[in-house]
Order: structure tokens, then C-alpha cells, then sequence
């Protein structure tokens, strides 16, 4: 009786969280996909021991204590996907003095992900190179003993489920000097995957942008709708580290910074003035995603939810976890977005304790693209 009512319940929930979003062009088949702002599980070195940093915080709250206040969204969807801004090791080793900004959390901080039911890791940004080849390779080795996928240029990940693909690929537009040769491999290979039938679906997540600017950057614009003239269904971006905006193009969403989310780099959370209003890494956006599909794999659509978000609900200090907004905290994180999308947004909308800014559904049409697309 109790395993039967545990189900109940849950199917109940399931309902609750999705039945807002658009019905679609009669898909057989869905897949559910959430994907939050830049992750960054630790701290620098120097500061590891301060009472205030990301480390010191999560060994007084527990390891559940980042993503608490966000696990029940995660739990709702087939896919939770975080750009992962950082190193996982037990190991400095091989840190880049160089760089101004080293971000690591031991090895155990990956079970702050796996505890959370985030599923997989974007791992291209101008982080996860912070402790040398080392540092990327236990970090890489440590999510996959964790059960976490994860994903960077030029070597993807594909999800399964009910016979539909959807593959993840990334790629960092800082990373010096490959990133031509990786954006370049990056589009053939979009282009072959889909016209071989290897995936039904392509999401990229894209490294780009200027940080913290209200708007994003004709580098953005112009790479992301190049990811879609060769086959990608959904861009993500990241970098910024504010909130930025929509757009869509070939009935295809970019979405062009998500901002921060569990961002352990930073005990404070920073305002930058911007013309006659400032922007802010307080605000975040929680984006979710339905992809409907046919029986037989043919891609039909996306519906696009963005839940905004605090990174903190202690500003303006960052107390490492995020937390759904709603109502007049909403209306900040609605105006960001706003100001950075050339359409006019929805009017938000109440959930259960958040609100969402619920894009116009967007039939597939046609992009499996031709041999010429570049």
C-alpha cells in the first residue's frame, strides 16, 4: 500500500510541475530537460579556510544544503544539466598561478550533484583547466564515478530514453589556440549526426559572452545560429555571469546566459553599474526544457520554461544556494531577461511557490540540415 501511494504521489507531482507547459504538436514522445547557470563547487586555495567560503559552508550545512531549495525540480525531469565552472580533486597540483581566478572542491563535492539528482556536467568554460591536465582528469574521472555524465569538446554525451537520442556537446570559445579547430569539428559533426541518424536531437552548450553585460555579444548571436544552420536544436549559453537573453531562430531557442547558480568563487554577490540600472549575479534562471518527439524519432518541437532564480536568498552576501523566486522577486529577473531579448516575453506566471516566463511553443519545421551548411 505504501509503495502504491509512494507512486501515486509521485505521478501526482510530476503532473504539478509540468502540466503549464504548452501541449505541443501531438508527441508521442517527450524528454525532459532542466539546465541551470554556472556551477562552481569549491573555492580558491587561499580563501578554503575562511568561514565564509563555499568549502567551509557545505562542511557546516551538509553536502544536500547547495541545491536544497531546488532538488524538487531536478527530481521531475529526465536530465539535470550544470555547467560545471571548477576542478574536482584532492589534489592542487598543477595549478595555474597564472590565471587570477583557480576554483577546486575535493573529490566528496561530487556527491552534492549526485545527492541533488543533477545527472550530467558541461564541462567547457575557462574552469576546469585551473589545475592542469591533472585537475581535468580527476574531475573528469571523479563525476564519472559519481554517476554524473559529463561532456566537453569533442567528446559528447548521448541520453537514451524510450528509443529517442538527444546528443550534448560543448565547446569553450576561450579555449586558446583550439577553439577555431574545436568550433569548426563541432559544426561538421552536428551536421553528420544528424543526417546518419545518430541523434534525433542536438544541444550545444556554448562558452561565450562578456561578463557581467546586460547584453549579449555578436559573437554569441552569430556561433550560435551557425550551431543551428548545421543541426542543433537548443543553445545554451554561459559566461556572463549575469542573466542575459532568448532569442529564436529557425524555430530553434538560444538562450544566451542562464548567470550563476551554486557559484562557490564568490562569497559576495556582485552589481555592476550598466547605463542607468546595474545587473547583478544575484539573478539566475532555471531553464526547462520539453523536446517532443514522434514514435518513430522525428523531431516535432521544444517548449521552453525560465524559472527565474536568486543565487542567494542572504544578498548581498552569497550564501551558496539558490533558491525559485516569485511574484515582485520574480520581476528583477524578468526585466534582465526582457532587456536582452528583441521579442516580447510572456507576462509571467505562478507556479507553486515560482514563477515562469513560459516561451511560445516552437514547431520543429524542418532543420536536418543540407551538405552546404557551414
Amino acid at each position: 500500500m505504501k509503495q502504491r501511494l509512494a507512486q501515486l504521489l509521485s505521478v501526482l507531482f510530476l503532473v504539478s510541475v509540468f502540466s503549464g507547459m504548452p501541449a505541443g504538436a501531438s508527441a508521442d514522445r517527450s524528454v525532459l530537460l532542466t539546465f541551470t547557470g554556472d556551477c562552481t563547487l569549491g573555492s580558491e586555495e587561499a580563501k578554503r579556510v575562511n568561514d565564509n567560503s563555499f568549502d567551509s559552508v557545505v562542511g557546516r550545512e551538509g553536502l544536500s544544503y547547495p541545491f536544497e531549495k531546488v532538488r524538487f525540480l531536478f527530481e521531475a525531469d529526465d536530465l539535470t544539466v550544470v555547467n560545471l565552472e571548477g576542478v574536482l580533486s584532492d589534489s592542487a597540483s598543477g595549478e595555474n598561478t597564472a590565471k587570477t581566478y583557480r576554483f577546486r572542491g575535493p573529490a566528496e563535492f561530487v556527491k552534492i550533484l549526485s545527492g541533488a539528482s543533477v545527472e550530467a556536467a558541461g564541462l567547457a568554460n575557462n574552469h576546469t583547466g585551473d589545475y592542469g591536465t591533472r585537475g581535468l582528469e580527476d574531475t573528469q574521472r571523479i563525476l564519472s564515478e559519481g554517476g554524473i555524465a559529463w561532456f566537453r569538446a569533442r567528446t559528447p554525451y548521448l541520453l537514451e530514453k524510450d528509443g529517442i537520442r538527444v546528443a550534448f556537446y560543448a565547446v569553450n570559445s576561450f579555449q586558446e589556440p583550439t577553439f577555431q579547430n574545436d568550433l569548426n569539428w563541432l559544426r561538421n559533426e552536428i551536421r553528420r549526426v544528424k543526417q546518419d541518424g545518430e541523434a534525433d536531437a542536438v544541444i550545444v552548450l556554448f562558452h561565450s559572452g562578456s561578463e557581467y553585460d546586460a547584453c549579449h555579444t555578436v559573437t554569441q548571436e552569430k556561433i550560435g545560429k551557425s550551431f543551428i544552420d548545421n543541426g542543433a536544436d537548443l543553445i545554451i549559453m554561459h559566461h556572463p555571469h549575469v542573466v542575459q537573453g532568448a532569442a529564436v531562430y529557425e524555430n530553434r531557442t538560444m538562450l544566451y546566459s542562464l548567470g550563476n547558480f551554486v557559484f562557490g568563487g564568490n562569497s559576495e554577490i556582485r552589481t555592476k553599474p550598466y547605463h542607468t540600472w546595474e545587473v547583478s549575479s544575484l539573478y539566475s534562471l532555471i531553464a526547462r526544457v520539453r523536446l517532443d518527439f514522434s514514435d518513430d524519432g522525428v523531431f516535432l518541437g521544444q517548449a521552453v520554461d525560465l524559472i527565474p532564480a536568486y543565487t542567494s536568498s542572504d544578498a548581498p552576501h552569497n550564501n551558496f544556494q539558490p533558491v525559485p523566486v516569485c511574484g515582485e522577486d520574480a520581476e528583477p529577473v524578468y526585466r534582465a531577461v526582457q532587456y536582452d531579448t528583441a521579442f516580447p516575453l510572456p507576462e509571467l506566471t505562478e507556479e507553486d511557490g515560482y514563477s515562469v516566463i513560459r516561451l511560445p511553443y516552437l514547431d520543429a519545421g524542418s532543420p536536418v540540415p543540407s551538405r552546404d551548411a557551414n
